[in-house]
Formats: C-alpha cells, sequence, structure tokens
C-alpha cells in the first residue's frame, strides 16, 4: 500500500518520487514471489483494499508481508487533503482480520513513534510482527533498510528471531542504519 510521493500536498522538500514498487520488482525476481501493489490516496482507498483482500481470503492468505509505504506522524499514517492521519488504533478498528497473522511494516516516518501503540496495535489485530520507524527519516535511507528487511524475512522460518538483536543476522548486520533510523520490530 504505497501513498503518492510526487503528486501530494507535502511541502516541496518532502515530494520525491520513490516508488516503492521498483523494490517489489527487485524482491520478487530475486526470490521468485509475488507481490500486490496498490496506490492509496486516501482513507477511503485504504479501507476498499482491506475490505477487498480480506473477501478474497483464500488469494491473500499466501502473502505474509503488508508493507505501507507512506508519509506518517505520531503512531498514524498521513493521507492528503481532508483525510489526515489514521492513528493505528483507528486503523485497528477498521481492519477487521486484514493483519491476522501477516507481518505489517510501516515505512512511514514516526508511525511507531510510540512502542506502546505499535504493541497495541499487534495485540488488536492479531498480527505476527510489526516494525517501522520511529522518527522522520530519509527516503533512501529507509528504503534501503526496508529492502534489506524483506530479503532477511525471506530467509528465515520464525519472525521472532527478528524480535532479538543479539541473534537475527539483519540486526548485526544493518545495526548502524537502523539505529539512525530507530527501526523497531514488536
Amino acid at each position: 500500500m504505497e501513498n503518492e510521493w510526487l503528486f501530494n500536498s507535502q511541502k516541496k522538500d518532502n515530494q520525491f518520487n520513490l516508488e516503492t514498487k521498483h523494490l517489489l520488482n527487485c524482491l520478487s525476481n530475486f526470490h521468485d514471489c509475488n507481490f500486490i501493489h496498490r496506490s492509496v490516496l486516501s482513507k477511503e482507498d485504504l479501507i476498499y483494499y482491506m475490505n477487498f483482500f480480506t473477501k478474497d481470503k483464500r488469494r491473500f492468505n499466501k502473502y505474509d508481508i503488508i508493507y505501507f509505504a507512506c508519509h506518517g506522524w505520531n503512531h498514524s499514517l498521513s493521507f492528503e487533503g481532508q483525510d489526515g492521519n489514521l492513528d493505528l488504533s483507528e486503523l485497528a478498528d477498521i481492519s477487521g482480520d486484514f493483519f491476522t497473522n501477516k507481518i505489517v511494516h510501516f515505512s512511514a516516518c514516526r508511525t511507531l513513534a510510540n512502542e506502546a501503540a505499535a504493541l497495541d496495535f499487534k495485540k488488536q489485530t492479531g498480527a505476527k510482527l510489526v516494525s517501522g520507524y520511529k522518527l522522520s527519516v530519509d527516503a533512501m535511507k529507509s528504503a534501503i533498510a526496508d529492502l534489506a528487511y524483506f530479503n532477511d524475512l525471506m530467509h528465515i522460518k520464525n519472525v521472532g528471531i527478528m524480535l532479538n538483536e543479539d541473534i537475527s543476522k539483519f540486526w548485526k548486520t544493518y545495526r548502524s542504519l537502523l539505529d539512525e533510523l530507530k527501526f523497531i520490530t514488536v
């Protein structure tokens, strides 16, 4: 689920053309896996796709990771215009079982600034793992971290390893970048 980066109402210095579809294509080609990419410009778009994929559960169940690439704020996702921010607790309330047993990654500034809110989201939704950033992050550095994170997720059988920073190869390899971005997993 990705916001429109280039043509949005953000300040000019916060507009860029990242398009995570290219990152996902790289992972797809390397790991021979599938992905679904959707542009989500509003809360209504997000609700539509959550309902759509929940109804098509058999097809959707083969996808383990839900990736939000968008602007964010303190424990919320940011949308264009009047939509404003969508708090994690509100997202959990409207999600039904969309996140159940899924890895949910918020590649959005400050969305996981409040670790207690992230834990509440995980508990309320039944997500397997929740990850993201506590600070406002550089788009390119977070894209690099996201790519490395997803690559490592493809190689492990127990996602609990990602929670243990002492034994996780991902944490050991990318510690400096992850610390700079204030990346967390809960």
